[in-house]
């Protein structure tokens, strides 16, 4: 029996995933991708208009396991300290899934001028929420349009400080965990000098 569109679609996004952790996104190409998943590359250009529809798949799939990792983080009264441990959470996940977040950062990077679709909006907005409500608790004297810019202020930091993570060259003395909380420790004391203004 022939494969729906649908299948189609979801045996390539996880073929595609299973390329990117394995080999890594230079790896990534319409051909290999056929190579390796048994379609053509007509049929994966049928699918996904061009490679990089189909990396913002892949790059919502990665979103949502970071959610679902984030989301596992037990909240306490004490915003200070959830807000340490999301970033040690996010840390761990990128460390554990380097490929998968590089190519989500190189698709931010190569498409910083673009607009993305609602659908993978809605899953970067999904975790930045996760760190307002936080900011929230602990700068309560911020107004609601400061706290919405300081939080993505954070969420693009910790995306920024991600590319440390991810570089496996440049930086190797460095224990980058330790930088990336010193930095968003950092970002933070800043936060509470502004917030008490």
């Amino acid at each position: 029996m022939a494969k729906s569109k649908e299948e189609i679609r979801i045996d390539l996004i996880v073929k595609a995933r299973e390329l990117l952790k394995n080999k890594g996104l230079e790896f990534l190409t319409a051909r290999k991708l056929a190579e390796y998943s048994g379609y053509s590359v007509g049929t994966i250009y049928n699918q996904f208009k061009s490679m990089d529809t189909l990396i913002m798949w892949e790059n919502c799939q990665t979103l949502d396991e970071l959610y679902e990792e984030l989301k596992k983080v037990e909240q306490t009264s004490d915003a200070y300290c959830n807000l340490n441990y999301l970033v040690d959470r996010f840390v761990d996940f990128v460390f554990d899934n380097k490929s998968l977040w590089f190519a989500l950062y190189g698709f931010h990077f190569k498409n910083a001028n673009e607009q993305y679709a609602l659908f993978y909006l809605r899953r970067v907005i999904k975790i930045v929420r996760l760190l307002e409500c936080n900011l929230h608790k602990l700068f309560i004297g911020l107004s609601a349009d400061e706290r919405k810019v300081s939080t993505e202020v954070l969420f693009i930091t910790m995306f920024a400080l991600s590319s440390l993570l991810t570089t496996e060259k440049e930086f190797v003395r460095l224990e980058k965990a330790y930088v990336v909380r010193v930095l968003f420790n950092t970002y933070l004391a800043g936060m509470s000098c502004l917030a008490k203004k």
